[in-house]
Formats: C-alpha cells, sequence, structure tokens
C-alpha cells in the first residue's frame, strides 16, 4: 500500500509545473484503469484454480432460477421467482435492472422486437434501460405498462394493480378481457401513484412519498393512511402467519405506521393497541384479532 501511494505522489509532483487540472485527472484515471486490469488479472487466476471444483455447483444454481445479481439469457422465457424471506437482484442483458420482492414471481420474455415482462405475483422494482425500438412493457391481469426508459415499481394483488412511476414517463393501459370494452391509457407523472381494480376500472391517481414506496427494498412497510383490508394484505404477504380482523365495524378504519417486515408480533400488537382488540384464536398460519 505505501509503495503505492509513493508512486501517485511521484507522479503527481511531476505534474507541478504542467496544466495541473488537465493531466492529473487523465494521470488518475489511467492509474486507476491499470489497477482494476491488475486486479482482474489476479481474480482470473485465482478464479481459474477452483472453476472445474464449483462448476456443478454453477449449473445447479442456474437450472433453479439463477443467482441474485446475474444476467438472464434474454432468447428464452425465464420465470423469476423469490420465497418470502428473501429479494432479489436482477441484471437484464439489455442493461435493466430489477428488484424483486419477497413472495414474488415474474417472467421475463425479451425478442429482437420486444422486451416483455410478466408480474405474476406480488411486487417489483423496474429501471428500464432506454431502447426507444424495443418498448419495455410490464403486464399484470389487468393492467399494462409501457416505458423505453425509465424507473418504475408494480405491485399486483387479487384485486388490483398499483403502479407507482418514480423516474421518467409511462404509459399505463388496461387489458383486453376485462370487464372495459374499450382499453384504457392513462399517462403518468414521476411522484405518481395510479391504481387499477383486476375489472380494468382505473382508480386513484395521487402523488405519493417515493421514500415509502420503495421501502420494502430497505426491510421495512409503511403504511401511510391506509384502508384497513389493503393494510393487512400489505403486512400479510410477507408472513406465513396471516392476520386476520373478525371485525367488520373496522374495515372502513384506515391505518398508518411502520413495521420492520416479518414482524407479525409487533404488527399485532400495534393493531390490538389501536383498535382496542384482543387475540381470539392462533394457529401456526393464522391469528384472529377481534373486540
Amino acid at each position: 500500500m505505501k509503495s503505492t501511494r509513493d508512486e501517485l505522489s511521484m507522479a503527481l509532483e511531476a505534474l507541478r509545473h504542467r496544466p495541473i487540472v488537465t493531466e492529473s485527472r487523465d494521470y488518475a484515471r489511467s492509474w486507476g484503469q491499470a489497477r482494476a486490469r491488475s486486479a482482474t488479472a489476479r481474480k482470473v487466476v485465482a478464479g481459474s484454480i477452483g472453476a472445474a471444483i464449483v462448476a456443478a455447483g454453477v449449473i445447479a444454481y442456474l437450472v433453479s432460477g439463477g443467482l441474485p445479481g446475474t444476467s438472464i439469457n434474454l432468447s428464452a422465457k425465464n420465470l423469476i421467482a423469490t420465497g418470502i424471506t428473501e429479494t432479489r437482484t436482477v441484471a437484464l442483458e439489455d442493461g435493466s435492472r430489477l428488484i424483486v420482492d419477497r413472495g414474488s414471481r415474474l417472467r421475463v420474455a425479451f425478442t429482437a422486437d420486444a422486451r416483455n415482462v410478466e408480474l405474476l405475483e406480488g411486487q417489483a422494482h423496474f429501471e428500464v434501460a432506454k431502447d426507444s425500438h424495443r418498448p419495455f412493457r410490464v403486464r399484470t391481469g389487468s393492467a399494462e405498462v409501457v416505458a423505453v426508459g425509465t424507473m418504475f415499481d408494480v405491485a399486483t394483488q387479487a384485486t388490483r394493480t398499483t403502479v407507482t412511476l418514480i423516474e421518467g414517463r409511462v404509459n399505463v393501459r388496461t387489458l383486453p378481457g376485462t370487464a372495459q370494452t374499450q382499453p384504457k391509457v392513462a399517462a403518468m407523472m414521476p411522484g405518481q401513484q395510479l391504481g387499477i381494480a383486476s375489472d380494468g376500472e382505473f382508480l386513484d391517481k395521487k402523488l405519493v412519498k417515493i421514500e415509502n414506496v420503495t421501502a420494502w427494498q430497505r426491510g421495512t412497510i409503511v403504511l401511510d393512511d391506509m384502508p384497513l383490508p389493503d393494510a393487512l394484505s400489505a403486512l400479510n404477504r410477507y408472513s406465513v402467519t396471516q392476520i386476520v380482523i373478525q371485525t367488520p365495524a373496522l374495515q372502513s378504519r384506515r391505518v398508518s405506521g411502520v413495521f420492520r417486515i416479518g414482524d407479525v408480533e409487533t404488527e399485532i400488537l400495534a393493531l390490538q393497541s389501536y383498535f382496542g382488540l384482543r387475540e381470539v384464536s392462533r394457529t401456526e398460519h393464522e391469528v384472529v384479532l377481534a373486540n
């Protein structure tokens, strides 16, 4: 480390009487590239030693769905699925990046003319590389999001699809097969969130706090004045133990709060305190609360 620092100091000293800004920047760039090439060469040599040993394990991982952060062969349809305790970052070959939420499934199908993703379950964050010749489409059961190069989140539930635009622009349209005879189209601006019902009806379009929408990427659930049924759905999708509230009069009430994902006991205590509920039954898969 000392010799490396000495090398850089001597080089900068030699530049003292030259156009220092331009030349020192150029030197720093070439010096960094040289170190990167050297480090890469060392990694290649070290990696080749163990390649034969791990080859069978790598093949097994790829067959089972791939490793987080790896590129996907876009010449075929690819299913990406996450367990209830994991998120996965996937780098696509076009330069786009996906962050797949816990308990989610999606299918990627790229061709020479199209970039299509079908969100089958759960939620994902999309950072789309620009390609004006191949629009990037994300479909759920009731809606399609069309983008060229932008950043957005899509969540799908049994009763609705929710699209949140973070950067750029997207168009959202309802899909044929819903109750709508003619597809509806809505343009979105950054910071907007749009709900689409399972029958293709547009629901609320509103401004939201992006940090709340993307909190799941940091292991947190933020409920911001959310109807109780939607709040329970958001909490329950991260746990095998489902919280059920058997009080019809509370279904119109709204909830706000911040929870650590998967912390069911804290969620139960908070709901009991907030609504004056008690626990009436508990199994491995369900906790029932009521007045």
